[in-house]
């Protein structure tokens, strides 16, 4: 149905006397309207059923079934609840008139009707139809444009948070990346000269762990610096967070962590490496451990250039002196207590992979 279109209307005219059928269509035929006829209910009501009408003259008394029942039935349709009824009747009275409506007939004519006023009837409630028909095509538009708009905005808004997570993050281990380390850090040195607090970095590197690229590969040295890095992030709280600084090497930033509480937290780290089995789908698995160095603000340095420098300064040193321990930049070592935490003894010197029965 194309409503806008005036002559391609379609009207369904009811009524079991066939010259009222005649006399109406003869008026509505000037305008040009389509019109089809019924002359009992159950005929209207297959009309109906197969067609597609825009507006239904339609007869109280009939007999079979009355034009209420039939106007029942018809609103009883999906399709046709907002159809335009109009009744023609003999009958004025209020109960009448008022009952129509209560079936779902829209207007009223009175038998004999004028043609004017069937003219006029008819285009106000064609008018009406299409007008509201109008808006609905426009509301569902709006409906759906506002559906997908919310949803671009949605897709928008998770490619925004994304793209933030990762300009902030490591794709590999899904820590922090140095990006967001050094915005961090500016913020926690200026809050430490307002503020007077104080915070710790924690550097380490996988000792020798080029040897479990060599004998695993690349894919499963990956691996296993995500699983490094699953053991540094079981470790810690926030607000500390853990870095991939690159390569193997990571870093523990530990707000309000002075020294003594930061090389604590650097043993710990330590030791649960030395208790984990990493990549454990390859026999026997693999024992990493680790070298750690530790600064804090403003104990050791006052600007992040300098806090970053001593401890990986002291990490350094570690490696120089032996490795698989926690050094500071006083150059104390740090080992007690930590390779009795093991599942069984470590050696200081070198990573310790079972490859082919050996260890290397």
């Amino acid at each position: 149905m194309d409503l806008n279109q005036h002559n391609r209307f379609k009207i369904l005219i009811v009524d079991d006397v066939p010259k009222n059928i005649q006399v109406a269509a003869s008026i509505l035929q000037n305008d040009n309207y389509q019109i089809a006829f019924a002359q009992d209910g159950p005929t209207a009501l297959a009309q109906v059923e197969s067609n597609r009408f825009d507006l239904i003259l339609l007869d109280i008394m009939m007999p079979q079934m009355d034009g209420y029942e039939v106007c029942r039935r018809i609103r009883n349709r999906p399709d046709n609840r907002d159809t335009p009824i109009i009744f023609l009747t003999a009958k004025n009275d209020t109960d009448s008139v008022v009952k129509g409506f209560a079936m779902g007939a829209m207007d009223y004519l009175s038998k004999p009707f004028n043609s004017a006023e069937l003219q006029a009837r008819v285009k106000t409630h064609l008018e009406l139809y299409r007008s509201k028909k109008a808006i609905e095509e426009v509301n569902q538009r709006l409906h759906l444009e506002m559906a997908e708009r919310i949803k671009a905005e949605a897709e928008l808004k998770r490619s925004e948070e994304d793209y933030r997570y990762l300009s902030l993050h490591d794709n590999l281990t899904n820590l922090y990346n140095t990006r967001h380390l050094y915005r961090s850090l500016e913020k926690l040195v200026e809050e430490g000269r307002r503020q007077g607090t104080t915070f710790s970095l924690i550097f380490f590197d996988i000792d020798n762990f080029k040897r479990v690229v060599d004998t695993h590969g690349h894919l499963n040295g990956s691996k296993a610096l995500a699983e490094v890095a699953a053991v540094l992030e079981s470790c810690i709280t926030e607000p500390s967070y853990g870095v991939a600084y690159g390569g193997d090497e990571f870093v523990a930033v530990l707000p309000g962590h002075e020294k003594a509480r930061a090389v604590q937290k650097a043993q710990e780290i330590r030791a649960k490496l030395l208790r984990t089995i990493f990549l454990t789908e390859v026999e026997n698995g693999v024992r990493l451990q680790a070298s750690f160095g530790v600064s804090t603000y403003p104990d050791d340095a006052e600007n992040i250039t300098a806090i970053l420098a001593r401890a990986d300064q002291a990490m350094f040193n570690v490696k120089l002196k032996g490795k698989n321990a926690v050094g500071d930049v006083d150059g104390a070592f740090h080992l007690n207590g930590l390779d009795e935490a093991a599942d069984e003894p470590v050696p200081s010197s070198c990573t310790r992979h079972v490859l082919n029965g050996e260890e290397t």
